[in-house]
């Protein structure tokens, strides 16, 4: 469908609605009045027709939008509806569509309420995300209903955006981005707090907008998307007037942050409403394509009841939601009506002035991907680091001065703190006959971060390590090949399906043991230990450039990982997303870096 770009409004029959606010309201009124006038006569028919056992169809709506629909079913019920020869009666709830969703499609239950007969969410993403399973396929029916329309918006808090030039301007989704791969300068110290994709329909939709920008096809694509969410603060959903209130508070002090967030066009309305002396800055969000322009909730009306006789119900509340009385109301709480047509934008707030370019549906194929990845990045790791502490750690880095082991050290607590609380980590240092017969030995049993370790978090001590305990044994060459087994064994043996599980090596490349195994036999081994069902990644990070490069990078291949070379310090952030990024594409898939 060809959409036109214009001021505030959007026709999706290319003609241009100009409607004075006043109008809008003098209609909304007088179609309300007339309705409820015609109606009160043929009401008390009805009612007086209508058993003591009413089918009750329970409808399950979006919280923002359950005023709305709570009005309409209040005429419906007074209306004469019927179904398998019972009197008809709607009832509304509000609910959470995420909840809902997972409810309709079996992976969740909510035992507390009714299952709903039909379902309003606030988009379409959620049945093309509940339909994906085969029980959400058979109990989501979609009627091609619209309710009522609300575009997304990026939104700052007004005094947060005053120090933020960029903002002041037209806004698309780079604005979203870390500083350095397209965002806003680290010196604006921007915060996004990007609603939960799999909690929230304009989160989800962010990052579908945020994945047609950078892709997920390539290696650096999947890493400039791996990049922007672990850049990004996970939140909850800011979609009223009392959660936009908290988020405004980011920006005073103590705090005094420059959070960004998307929210919809009702939710700003509402909250410029209730705050007319500061309303919220609010872009919709533009960009050259079609597909990267303002994605819109548009509140579908979905039958999930398999009793035919209130599906028949379901459908006959569905007519009513059709008519001029539903379109009215819509637009009275703040919504687009389902034509797109706007109820009242408020002069003050800017938005009639903005240019509204509304981007291509999302597909269903769209909405799965990013929900995958998503959850594919937020899971937590577990991860055994073997440090080299061989005598090559002493030889020069390339920079004056700075040895692998002073590049080994920066390198390490830059790395570590990276790695959320949700990780799980060990470490071993390795050099040959370091314990005994082992060239291993083990300094730190993996487990979690924040755990306490005596009077310290393991975080903590293996920060100590890192910065104190991890120094060169002279004359002391490393088997890398037998540590690297080794390690692998035991992340195999203790996988856990929760968590990506990995063993992660820094080490100079040199390995030069009298009888540790050769490269063949360990590439051999770690392919036959290599499970895709059970993945253990192996990543292996080479410092400087004294080492076997190549060999490492097979071997890494061979354990369903990637070899990465740094000779700068700085560079560990690079390979933590890339490493990272490799979780999309699920391991030895991936291909090389």
């Amino acid at each position: 469908m060809n959409q036109r770009a214009r001021k505030g409004r959007v026709s999706r029959r290319g003609r241009e609605r100009h409607v004075r606010v006043g109008l809008l309201i003098a209609i909304a009124i007088g179609i309300a009045s007339v309705l409820m006038a015609g109606l009160a006569a043929q009401a008390v028919v009805a009612r007086s027709t209508c058993d003591n056992h009413p089918l009750t169809v329970n409808v399950a709506v979006s919280d923002e939008i359950a005023p709305a629909a709570a009005s309409v079913a209040q005429l419906f019920n007074r209306q004469d509806h019927q179904a398998a020869g019972q009197c008809v009666e709607a009832k509304i709830t509000a609910e959470d569509p995420a909840g809902v969703a997972a409810a309709i499609d079996g992976t969740a239950s909510n035992e507390s309420l009714p299952a709903p007969d039909a379902w309003i969410p606030d988009s379409s993403l959620w049945i093309n995300v509940v339909r994906t399973l085969p029980l959400g396929a058979e109990r989501a029916q979609p009627t091609g209903i619209t309710v009522a329309r609300s575009p997304l918006m990026i939104v700052m808090p007004s005094a947060a955006a005053a120090q933020i030039p960029g903002f002041n301007n037209s806004v698309g989704w780079s604005f979203l981005l870390p500083p350095g791969a397209g965002g806003p300068t680290s010196s604006q110290q921007v915060r996004v707090d990007l609603p939960d994709p799999t909690q929230s329909a304009a989160g989800l939709a962010t990052l579908i907008e945020m994945s047609r920008l950078l892709g997920n096809g390539t290696a650096a694509a999947r890493t400039s998307l791996t990049t922007f969410v672990r850049s990004a603060q996970p939140s909850a959903q800011f979609g009223s007037e009392t959660s936009l209130a908290a988020f405004v508070t980011l920006a005073n002090p103590p705090l005094n942050a420059h959070p960004v967030t998307v929210t919809s066009e009702q939710a700003v309305l509402s909250y410029d409403a209730a705050h007319p002396g500061q309303p919220l800055a609010a872009r919709y969000p533009v960009g050259p394509s079609a597909a990267l322009g303002t994605p819109e909730l548009d509140y579908p009306y979905v039958v999930t009841s398999t009793d035919a006789a209130k599906v028949t119900a379901a459908r006959e509340f569905g007519t009513l939601l059709q008519q001029g009385y539903t379109a009215a109301l819509v637009r009275h709480y703040g919504f687009r009506s389902a034509d797109g047509t706007t109820g009242t934008l408020p002069a003050g707030d800017g938005l009639a002035q903005q240019t509204l370019q509304l981007a291509a549906p999302a597909t269903a194929a769209e909405a799965q991907t990013a929900l995958s990845v998503w959850r594919r990045l937020q899971i937590g790791s577990r991860d055994l680091v073997l440090m080299d502490t061989s005598s090559a750690m002493q030889m020069p880095s390339g920079f004056p001065g700075v040895t692998l082991e002073k590049e080994l050290t920066l390198t390490a607590v830059l790395g570590l703190a990276l790695f959320p609380d949700s990780t799980q980590m060990g470490m071993w240092n390795f050099a040959d006959h370091l314990n005994g017969s082992l060239p291993y030995r083990q300094l730190v049993p993996v487990g979690p971060l924040p755990g306490e370790m005596g009077l310290i978090t393991r975080r903590q001590q293996l920060q100590q390590i890192d910065t104190s305990s991890l120094h060169p044994l002279a004359k002391t060459p490393a088997a890398l090949n037998q540590t690297i087994l080794a390690a692998y064994q035991q992340m195999v043996a203790t996988y856990q399906p929760s968590y990506t599980n990995a063993v992660i090596v820094m080490t100079a490349g040199v390995d030069k043991a009298p009888g540790d195994i050769p490269v063949a036999t360990l590439v051999s081994r770690l392919r036959a230990l290599y499970n895709p069902n059970k993945p253990v990644e192996l990543i292996i990070v080479m410092l400087g450039g004294h080492g076997h490069f190549p060999a490492l990078q097979q071997i890494a291949a061979a354990g369903g990982g990637a070899a990465y070379s740094v000779t700068d310090p700085t560079q560990v952030g690079k390979v933590f997303f890339e490493a990272t990024a490799r979780r999309i594409c699920q391991g030895s898939s991936c291909g090389t870096p």
